[in-house]
């Protein structure tokens, strides 16, 4: 996998499959993992689309922020590799942070964004919540990494999939060992600052929302507060799945999302 190292940035870890033709599809993953979340998709997309895939700045094997998280620095992390790959838009898909990054990309680069595809993800939280998330990073700073995986786990699968794939539990707990403990509590301190609500009505790009009729950590309805605001934006529930629809039910997520691909392009 290519790394690239950037002047004024953390270096981006990325693959890429350079497909010809129609316009890049660009895939931003959830907090704490990386970039193999997108398998199902790299397969099901990579002989007729250019795919692009990234671990997110202090995730994977890319470089650190070498500061505290924020929504505008990862976007920008993300508008800079297309800048460096000469990708002018792309349809942008984001899982959960990685929704609400992409949201964020398109409020500050419109021009940039052919289509937005969000899966598991808000755009707002009420204070309740902001509240739990703020408890989340300091249960990480006091525990460090494995005192968080189990309840993600837990929140982010239902217990059918827990028990049908203990491999890839298996395998996202050891990519979530892997990060930083204080910098993942400072993603859940930006996710807790996540204010996107009133911003998302001046967009004007194609949008689809998916939702895990299971899912505890982006409810459908979090994914209609999306769709209420964001023009022509369209919401699927999945039933039985959690927070990874696209690796949950791969066949019927990709199956969406190529029908969705088909009426922008």
């Amino acid at each position: 996998m290519p790394i690239l190292n950037m002047a004024n940035g953390p270096d981006i870890n990325y693959v890429r499959t350079r497909a010809t033709g129609g316009v890049p599809i660009v895939f931003i993953h959830a907090l704490g993992l990386d970039l193999s979340v997108w398998e199902h998709q790299f397969e099901a997309f990579g002989g007729d689309h250019d795919l692009l895939a990234m671990d997110l700045p202090g995730h994977g094997r890319s470089g650190d922020l070498q500061q505290p998280p924020n929504f505008k620095a990862m976007a920008q992390s993300v508008c800079d590799l297309l800048e460096h790959l000469h990708i002018a838009q792309a349809h942008l898909v984001g899982i959960s942070v990685g929704g609400m990054i992409a949201q964020t990309l398109a409020v500050m680069a419109p021009q940039r964004i052919r289509s937005l595809i969000l899966v598991a993800t808000s755009c707002t939280f009420p204070d309740a919540v902001r509240t739990i998330l703020r408890e989340r990073a300091q249960l990480v700073r006091a525990g460090g990494m494995k005192a968080v995986i189990p309840l993600h786990l837990d929140r982010w699968f239902p217990q059918a999939f827990r028990q049908k794939r203990p491999d890839v539990l298996d395998r996202l707990s050891k990519i979530l060992l892997r990060q930083d403990s204080e910098f993942h509590a400072g993603m859940w301190d930006m996710v807790a600052e996540l204010e996107l609500h009133q911003d998302l009505a001046s967009l004007g790009c194609p949008a689809m929302v998916v939702a895990g009729a299971l899912d505890m950590s982006a409810s459908p309805e979090a994914g209609n507060v999306i769709v209420h605001q964001l023009p022509g934006a369209t919401l699927h529930v999945m039933p039985g799945s959690g927070h990874f629809p696209q690796m949950e039910f791969p066949v019927e997520f990709n199956r969406l999302m190529r029908a969705f691909l088909q009426q922008t392009e």
